[in-house]
């Protein structure tokens, strides 16, 4: 009965999903009150008002971190987006070749990518869907192609995912990022495969199977180096960004020719300048992580700290601020009006709101578990029936958060401290064991209902949602096999 009460609140996020069908947002409120019910009701797990306050602003103050990127990236997407740069990005791949699959692999690991990287929230999936459509694809290729896309969502909206998972197990981001990169190497080749397949069948993934090992190996060890060495909310822009040239000097070297566009729009805006607020970005973030004076100064100022709940943040060191600062930037370097600013405003509200509540409620679920025992419960409970075996779950348990919420963020929140308590109690590593939680519950965010619903309303094929989602669904599945393999080995690597 104890171990049933304290799964409740997980429980909870499927039935309102799935048997009652309400969004993420709504299933977040409902699972919080409900945990709020059980604190208060059930003598077991029974915590003071004061607990559970103090853990509910511990989870809007942890979600605030995210949220402060995230704003300011999805902002910066709707003013590139309102004067055609994005488009222009868009437009330089597909016009230097007449290449299909070419075009579709620097897509799928170049542009779509970057705008996770920058901006988050599966925005990157609505950008090049129809894109391809414009390509020529049908509606649910297109679909499929712009989910796999969805390849980088561990360091998606500048790594926000993976930085909450830290924050919330005390683990070293660039722990936690290296280790994401390693555990999903095999993944990336795996999506970009799977995207040629789609594409192009049997015979393109023969004749580029080359281009294929190149630009995923070049995107793989980008990501690792970019973690280890640079900055961890960095890498996913970075290693996009040099795959997408790459992608470039590919077309070049193929002698493909370039298409003769039959659209009649005008590109006015050149590729580096569309390119240009994303490369202002990396300085300045490489200047703060690079430069010990200045990041020093941006620690020490600026900084909210609250000991009585273990929560700091320096405003100014976050990415967050320096997107806000890009935004300005971009502003006053494209001359966008005024009224082209208010409206990439109002629609990043619509976007952004509904994030930073359903994070808070999962966020503070996660905390008050934590807080009532619950998650001890359930960690000790798991450990003595899968055992050292519990691996084998670990990166399912992941992927479930990931389809559930269609967010790395809110699926760490939901279970990466349960997963590493478990480890911990059945002698695992739990820094790996968070690894495999990361890259799963983000790479399993591109099955996620929400996101599918999403894409067959953007293309006006409602009567395939289930098509697309059984499809999706096992493309995803195949990946966390490749991430419990890949988790297998590293286990028994250190056991050795």
């Amino acid at each position: 009965m104890l171990f049933l009460t304290a799964l409740l609140p997980i429980l909870g996020i499927f039935i309102f999903l799935f048997f009652f069908k309400q969004t993420t947002l709504r299933a977040g409120i409902f699972s919080y009150v409900l945990t709020i019910l059980i604190i208060l009701l059930y003598p077991g797990f029974h915590l003071a008002p004061e607990h559970i306050m103090l853990s509910s602003i511990k989870g809007i103050l942890i979600a605030f971190i995210a949220a402060y990127v995230l704003f300011f990236g999805i902002f910066l997407f709707h003013l590139m987006n309102s004067i055609g740069g994005i488009q222009s990005i868009a437009f330089s791949i597909s016009q230097a070749t007449n290449d299909r699959i070419l075009q579709v692999m620097a897509l799928v690991i170049g542009l779509s990518p970057l705008l996770e990287s920058t901006s988050g929230f599966g925005i990157a999936f609505m950008v090049v869907t129809p894109i391809f459509i414009a390509l020529g694809f049908a509606p649910t290729k297109a679909i499929l192609l712009g989910l796999v896309s969805l390849l980088a969502v561990p360091w998606g909206a500048l790594a926000t995912g993976t930085v909450i998972g830290g924050e919330l197990i005390g683990e070293q981001l660039q722990n936690l990022g290296v280790g994401t990169a390693i555990i999903s190497t095999p993944v990336f080749l795996y999506f970009l495969v799977i995207a040629v397949l789609i594409a192009g069948g049997g015979d393109a993934l023969k004749s580029k199977w080359k281009e294929i090992i190149l630009l995923s190996a070049i995107f793989s060890i980008t990501i690792f180096f970019f973690n280890a060495f640079v900055s961890v909310e960095l890498a996913g822009v970075l290693s996009s960004l040099i795959t997408t040239g790459i992608g470039f000097v590919l077309m070049k070297l193929k002698k493909s020719h370039p298409v003769d566009s039959c659209d009649t729009r005008v590109i006015t805006i050149s590729l580096w300048k569309a390119v240009s607020p994303y490369i202002i970005l990396t300085i300045l973030i490489f200047l703060t992580r690079l430069v010990p004076p200045f990041r020093e100064f941006l620690l020490s100022y600026g900084v909210i700290s609250l000991p009585s709940i273990s929560f700091s943040m320096a405003l100014l060191y976050s990415p967050g601020f320096w997107l806000f600062i890009t935004c300005i930037l971009a502003i006053f370097i494209f001359k966008i009006p005024k009224n082209l600013i208010i409206q990439s405003f109002k629609k990043t509200i619509v976007h952004w709101v509904p994030f930073i509540i359903s994070t808070s409620a999962f966020i503070g679920i996660s905390e008050i578990m934590a807080e009532a025992g619950m998650t001890t419960l359930l960690a000790n409970i798991s450990a003595s029936i899968f055992g050292a075996s519990f691996f084998l779950i670990s990166p399912f348990i992941g992927a479930i958060g990931g389809f559930l919420t269609g967010s790395n963020t809110g699926s760490n929140a939901m279970f990466i401290k349960l997963q590493a308590q478990t480890a911990l109690q059945v002698g695992l590593s739990d820094e790996v064991i968070s690894f495999a939680q990361n890259a799963s519950s983000s790479h399993s965010t591109m099955a996620s209902p929400a996101r599918v619903a999403l894409g067959t309303t953007l293309c006006g094929i409602k009567s395939q949602e289930n098509k697309l989602l059984k499809s999706i669904s096992l493309i995803v599945f195949g990946a966390i096999i490749l991430i419990t393999l890949t988790l297998m080995c590293w286990i028994l690597w250190i056991e050795k």
